[in-house]
């Protein structure tokens, strides 16, 4: 016995738009009741998930709240198992809390339901369940295992022998040569029938290890490049992974109406990005026009939805020469294909990050706005905050916003050495595609799964979506690593897209 069967969650989780960030945050509405919810995958499947439900304001006003995993594919009736109720937390009556069986890989949703003065009313909070490792058995541990096996066998061989060499015995009477010999033989017997029994163990536990790691979640890979079409330079992403091209993986849905939203974050210096949106030109290839941005080399973060509502991030890393960006067919390969139109929604930004140095810092926008930072400074690792950020109109009033993809602001973050990447928005970390898929009943969502944006324009329920006020966005979240990270918050005004950038520190 050489592993543990314990599969842990590993640097890289699959949730929603995530890399190397493993709980899952939410902000919302249950019916009347404003929620925000944290789930914690489990470290196994199956495994317990923690559940933590805050409800504002509702201290001395809820009866009851339940919470329930239910698979994509579970039948509509009696395809799930009866709910859990949380308990409150002692000290913060907001505060409940609840553990839930994961039981298989695949997307969950976790219905939250709470009950009260104001009545009943239910959250949906889109969870992928996911193998990611292996955890080895630490080799004093399975030393000693090892030598307590050998002492059970040499235990059971000598018993074996025993019994048949004196079991006939009297009292009284000596061990004769012959019931000797048969005892020999008894327990070479049993030490051949044993040692075959842990050979056959052995080689069925690893099978069963074989078939474990055969599960382990890999991203899909991919390859990036930038090459030219006759409109311009053009960022090609093929999936290059047998899995996708074999047809092992179910289609793609819309999330915010697009199939892919990818960002590019320059590696030198954090001082290049870009939100931009590929198409299919084929099964396995994306193409968007290149952004606005220099040569260098590029992270790029690609998210993606499955129609099971199975949500995923696929990343690769790109290098831009100089040559590919100017209009040369002897510098750049020039592909036969048609000119792509840039999508109105795609953005890029170039500038420094404003250093995070107190709360009120600062960071202009292209319009002559400014975005502010109003959270604390200080941030630390797990510690559970709102992103709050404030736009300023040039005349320093608060700004007012357009909604952009179906929500009043959209984030990313990573961690300058790329090991985390986050694409938040005000209503959480959760996948608005997987929302659409597993819980497209919804209320105040369109077709498409985001928030009507007649919602967001007549001012209404826009807290829930990030904006307690005019020109106010927010966005739930816990960093996962100490570290430097840069935040890009983008809102759009008259029609455009803006983008500001701050740089913070995470400590322990």
């Amino acid at each position: 016995m050489r592993r543990a069967a314990l599969i842990v969650a590993g640097l890289y989780l699959a949730t929603a738009g995530h890399v190397g960030s493993k709980n899952v945050f939410f902000s919302g509405d249950a019916g009347p009741y404003p929620v925000s919810v944290v789930v914690r995958p489990p470290d196994v499947v199956p495994g317990l998930a923690e559940i933590s439900v805050r409800i504002q304001g509702g201290a001395g006003e809820v009866d009851l709240v339940t919470v329930r995993p239910v698979r994509w594919d579970a039948a509509p009736e009696g395809g799930a198992p009866p709910p859990d109720p949380a308990v409150p937390v002692p000290g913060d009556p907001e505060l409940y809390s609840a553990e839930l069986w994961l039981m298989t890989v695949g997307a969950y949703r976790i219905e939250v339901t709470v009950e009260g003065s104001r009545g009943t009313g239910t959250a949906a909070v889109p969870v992928t369940s996911v193998m990611l490792g292996v955890l080895e058995m630490p080799p004093v541990l399975g030393g000693v295992l090892l030598l307590l096996g050998a002492l059970l066998v040499a235990g059971a061989v000598s018993i074996a022998g025993a019994a048949v060499r004196e079991s006939r015995l009297e009292a009284d009477e000596a061990v004769q040569t012959t019931q000797r010999r048969w005892g020999w033989f008894a327990m070479a017997c049993a030490a051949a029938l044993l040692l075959t029994g842990a050979y056959w163990g052995n080689a069925w536990w690893d099978a069963v290890d074989r078939d474990v790691r055969s599960g382990i979640f890999e991203r899909l890979a991919v390859e990036g490049a930038v090459t030219r079409d006759s409109g311009g330079p053009v960022l090609e992403v093929r999936i290059t992974d047998p899995s996708w091209l074999g047809r092992n993986w179910s289609p793609l849905v819309p999330d915010h109406g697009k199939l892919m939203h990818m960002f590019v974050i320059g590696v030198s210096g954090m001082n290049a990005f870009g939100h931009v949106h590929p198409v299919p030109v084929d099964s396995a290839t994306f193409r968007v026009p290149w952004p606005d941005l220099p040569p260098g080399e590029y992270r790029i973060y690609g998210d993606i939805v499955h129609e099971s509502g199975f949500a995923q991030t696929v990343v690769d890393t790109v290098r831009v020469d100089a040559g590919a960006l100017v209009d040369s067919g002897a510098l750049a390969e020039v592909v036969s294909i048609s000119v792509l139109e840039a999508d109105p929604d795609d953005s890029a930004w170039r500038g420094a990050a404003a250093p995070l140095a107190a709360s009120g810092t600062s960071t202009p926008l292209a319009d002559g706005s400014t975005l502010h930072w109003l959270g604390a400074p200080d941030l630390r690792v797990d510690e559970e905050i709102v992103l709050s950020f404030a736009v300023r109109d040039p005349s320093g009033e608060p700004a007012v916003l357009e909604p952009y993809m179906g929500m009043i602001s959209h984030a990313a973050l990573t961690r300058d050495d790329g090991s985390v990447f986050v694409h938040l928005h005000p209503a959480g970390t959760i996948s608005m595609g997987s929302l659409s898929v597993l819980a497209p009943q919804m209320p105040s969502m369109t077709e498409a799964g985001e928030r009507d944006p007649e919602l967001v324009d007549e001012g209404a329920d826009v807290g829930r979506m990030g904006a307690d006020d005019v020109g106010t966005v927010e966005f739930p979240y816990a960093f996962p690593q100490a570290g430097d990270y840069t935040i890009w918050v983008q809102v759009k005004r008259a029609g455009n897209v803006l983008t500001g950038a701050f740089q913070v520190r995470v400590t322990e």
